[in-house]
């Protein structure tokens, strides 16, 4: 690692980098991945990514402004990066019991698709949890009232997204 150096501190491509043979890229960095991320994964010659949108270990939120969310559209369009993966944060377990965490986990999950939806992901990416206690048909109903409480009264069409297109 102590070799390792950021491909944002040199100058840009004069030409589109050609596409490496693994053309994807998992960008952590917060909070500048959401507005560094999409040149990043185009100066490594990826055509797709995935990034945090908040701390993969923190249940507080990272706010994404509207400039970040414009910004990474425009580098997406611009570079023809597809699809956008957002991964869910780490402490996530919309299978569990514990009614207090499922509360947590519910609200969180809600903010990484608000998330994905302002930056026009295509996908989430959700380690869904344990069903510790419980049988998995038990586990698997949790998941599902987790999930659609979590979803619930958000728009699935984003502002943006036909700029993508």
């Amino acid at each position: 690692m102590a070799d390792e150096q950021d491909i944002l501190k040199r100058l840009p491509p004069k030409q589109p980098p050609r596409l490496t043979s693994a053309a994807s890229a998992f960008i952590r960095r917060l909070p500048e991945a959401c507005t560094n991320a999409a040149e990043r994964a185009y100066r490594l010659g990826c055509n797709t990514f995935q990034i945090f949108s908040s701390s993969p270990r923190q249940w507080a939120p990272y706010e994404l402004g509207e400039g970040q969310c414009t910004e990474m559209n425009r580098l997406r369009a611009a570079y023809d990066l597809r699809p956008l993966v957002i991964h869910a944060n780490y402490l996530v377990n919309m299978a569990g019991s514990n009614e207090l965490f499922l509360q947590k986990s519910t609200a969180a999950f809600h903010g990484e698709i608000e998330r994905a939806l302002a930056l026009c992901a295509e996908y989430v990416v959700l380690h869904p949890g344990s069903f510790r206690g419980a049988d998995r048909e038990q586990g698997l109903s949790r998941i599902v009232a987790a999930i659609k409480a979590a979803t619930q009264g958000l728009d699935s069409h984003p502002i943006g997204a036909d700029h993508l297109d």
